[in-house]
């Protein structure tokens, strides 16, 4: 039988595991709540914001660097806000500019439907056939939290040949769900349950089963859910809304992509090429980095989005397949929410989500062991300038600030 690999949290301990066969998860502790160096009872300014800044100063020496945006929550500080480069060329980036979330809407998507599952609406152990009609290529027995956790087998269309070209083709279009799921899904990988392998598709899946199970639209739900309680004021969900503020232009070379359409290395702008019109419940949130960070720190930190049941099962992680290359960024998946690999970090305990939209790059991020949250997004793309600025505030964060006993 294959052996399958599972991740353990417990307490700030990371550790791998095996079980056999099908895909296990184990539970995990409730997320400790950490704390800092300072015992103030009043918030204070964060004494190493000016190491902040030089780090995001660097980022300007970056190939096609344009611009990046910083918020760093610490427990008895102030938030601390930090922004380099431009939106396009000359105009400044700000920090109230909202920034392409990319998969960090799948952080949203998935506490919605937890949230579903709490007021009994539905199961996540419920099957797909019970909610949604067939598409080809679609196992409808696979269960929602098979989809949440990506152990559902469904393609990823992103990895269909014709993808990239056809939406490039038409930049502006915005595609229905359907239109994906009939035009872009390939046969599964893998039979449900037995593999890990990410999927867009399974939350498209999911953005139409909320509408089933709601009556209503997946931006009001996350609006009158998450978005106004939590004073997300930049945060709005890309083809059902407009921006409520500026947002920041994107930037990527999509000829390697679709070279039929622009064979130029050039990097174009996102208003050109919205991309995520095609699956937006899979990254079509945009938020500013506060926002970002207000929202790690809503999670798992103040612990006021879910009940603790449901925010354990959504941090029962699964560990990639051996042979994926996500693996060297995602130590484990649960229901929308991921582990990073701690060589990322120096060893850290890292939780939270990222965002890869090809214009942006984002994370919302969570450190249990000190209590903080991070908010960050660039508007280029540049994998390789963005972990390294992310790995620099961490490896920060973690030497200027006491953990948790």
């Amino acid at each position: 039988m294959r052996r399958l690999f599972v991740l353990v949290i417990n307490v700030g301990l990371l550790a791998a595991g095996c079980g056999d066969a099908a895909v296990t998860t184990t539970s995990t502790a409730a997320v400790p709540q950490g704390t800092t160096a300072t015992t103030a009872a009043t918030e204070s300014v964060l004494p190493f914001g000016g190491e902040l800044q030089s780090i995001l100063d660097q980022v300007l020496d970056a190939d096609n660097a344009m611009g990046f945006t910083l918020a760093v929550m610490v427990p008895g500080y102030e938030p601390w806000l930090g922004v380099v480069g431009e939106s396009e060329p000359g105009v400044p980036i700000t920090t109230g500019m909202a920034f392409g979330a990319g998969s960090i809407s799948k952080s949203f998507i998935a506490a919605l439907v937890l949230q579903l599952a709490e007021e009994g609406k539905l199961s996540l152990d419920d099957q797909l056939q019970e909610w949604l009609p067939d598409y080809p290529n679609v196992d409808n027995t696979a269960t929602i939290r098979q989809l949440l956790n990506h152990t559902s087998g469904v393609f990823q269309p992103n990895h269909h040949p014709d993808f990239f070209s056809t939406v490039f083709a038409d930049g502006t279009r915005v595609w229905t769900d359907e239109e994906i799921l009939s035009q872009f899904l390939m046969e599964p990988y893998s039979p449900k349950g037995t593999e890990w392998h990410y999927s867009n598709a399974g939350y498209t899946l999911l953005g139409q089963l909320i509408v089933e199970a709601t009556g209503s639209s997946v931006s009001a739900e996350l609006r009158h859910r998450f978005f106004e309680p939590l004073d997300l004021a930049t945060a709005f969900f890309l083809t059902e809304e407009t921006a409520p503020g500026e947002v920041a232009e994107g930037w990527f070379d999509i000829s390697p992509f679709a070279p039929e359409i622009d064979a130029d290395p050039d990097f174009e702008p996102f208003s050109q090429f919205p991309w995520t019109t095609t699956m937006p419940e899979a990254g079509g949130i945009f938020a500013n980095a506060e926002d970002l960070a207000t929202w790690a720190q809503a999670m798992f930190h103040d612990q006021r989005i879910l009940t603790s049941e449901s925010l354990d099962q959504m941090l029962q992680f699964v560990a990639p397949e051996p042979d994926d290359e996500r693996g060297a960024i995602v130590a484990g998946y649960g229901l929308g929410a991921m582990t990073f690999n701690p060589e990322l970090f120096d060893g850290a305990l890292v939780i939270g989500h990222s965002g890869g939209a090809l214009f942006y790059g984002a994370v919302s991020l969570y450190l249990p062991d000190y209590g903080v949250t991070i908010g960050a997004a660039q508007n280029f793309d540049n994998d390789d300038t963005f972990g390294s600025t992310l790995a620099q505030v961490v490896s920060l964060i973690t030497t200027e600030l006491e953990p948790a006993p």
